[in-house]
């Protein structure tokens, strides 16, 4: 038991040292985990910005030639960036030479702007998404167009691919480890979830949905007033946790109907959580199907996670 402990620590660690931070200047955008991002003065990045668990600082004269995602980090733009700012879980501070692009969403956390900040789209606190950012974009160059020159779209198509790839595969990276870590020091809680899920797969799906939709409610009301803000981050990181538990439950039961329909003996937790979420992750990051079955998986995990009460309790199954 020592040794699969041991060797399952290690290669999560090897995982996350793969889908570690990742920085780019001047190349085709950045995505770091659990650091911060400073562009100096100056600088240029050409892409999204991605960063989770971090603060990002966008120094004066600053430029980032896409969108800025953040998740349970601060932002200090003082620079410009070309198209949506975004922010779960996080303060905003717009300094007056800052330029927003298009939209500024902020969801469980407050925004700072110096009245010469420049948005040139919405400024949305609140559970809103704007309808136009869209998260590891392929399709940013027009195809066609009479000022279009084929080679230069041509190429540009292609690292805009190879790059949105790129993230979708560091993003299965990260889950996968965490899901290594999940089931190898919580066993019985992520088994007694996944019973649930597969149990009452419909009350899972519709209370996991319920709560997913009262949780950003809620974050965004307790948002708008500051005292109760620190509320509003525990709040969305509190949602957050238990989406991605519910998430490696899901995965945890594709990975073991998907080995056990491949006659695989035997099936083995810490095998059928990395096939499950890596599956799950790739069909997450396709265009189109991707974002539905990312609110499915996550309403579905969200709502064997509440049914089992972060799996403490079984939930009895129906008649």
């Amino acid at each position: 038991m020592k040794k699969i402990r041991m060797t399952a620590c290690l290669l999560a660690l090897l995982l996350l040292a793969s889908a570690g931070p990742v920085r780019a200047d001047g190349g085709e955008g950045a995505v770091v985990f659990g650091g911060d991002f400073i562009l100096e003065s100056g600088k240029e990045l050409d892409g999204d910005l991605v960063v989770f668990g971090g603060d990002v600082t966008l120094k004066e004269d600053s430029f980032v030639r896409g969108a800025v995602f953040i998740m349970g980090g601060n932002a200090v733009v003082a620079g410009e960036v070309r198209d949506e700012l975004v922010v779960f879980g996080g303060a905003v501070e717009l300094k007056s030479t800052a330029v927003i692009g298009r939209d500024v969403v902020v969801v469980g956390g407050h925004l700072e702007r110096a009245e010469e900040a420049v948005v040139k789209g919405k400024v949305m606190e609140g559970a809103v998404f704007p309808l136009s950012f869209r998260f590891g974009r392929v399709f940013r160059f027009p195809l066609t167009g009479p000022n279009m020159v084929f080679p230069e779209v041509g190429l540009r198509f292609f690292f805009n691919t190879v790059w949105g790839i790129f993230k979708a595969i560091v993003t299965a990276l990260a889950l996968m480890a965490l899901g290594l870590l999940v089931v190898l020091f919580l066993p019985r809680q992520t088994m007694m979830v996944t019973q649930a899920i597969l149990t009452a797969p419909l009350p899972s799906l519709g209370v996991g949905f319920l709560t997913l939709v009262v949780a950003i409610g809620l974050t965004a009301l307790l948002a708008i007033t500051i005292c109760l803000s620190p509320i509003a981050l525990f709040t969305a990181l509190a949602t957050i946790a238990a989406g991605l538990f519910g998430w490696i439950a899901v995965g945890l039961l594709v990975g073991q109907k998907l080995l056990e329909g491949l006659k695989a003996q035997p099936v083995l937790p810490l095998l059928a959580v990395v096939v499950g979420v890596l599956l799950l992750s790739l069909i997450s990051a396709l265009p189109c199907l991707g974002p539905l079955v990312s609110l499915g998986v996550v309403s579905l995990g969200l709502g064997g996670v509440v049914l089992t009460r972060c799996g403490t309790m079984p939930y009895p199954a129906g008649p």
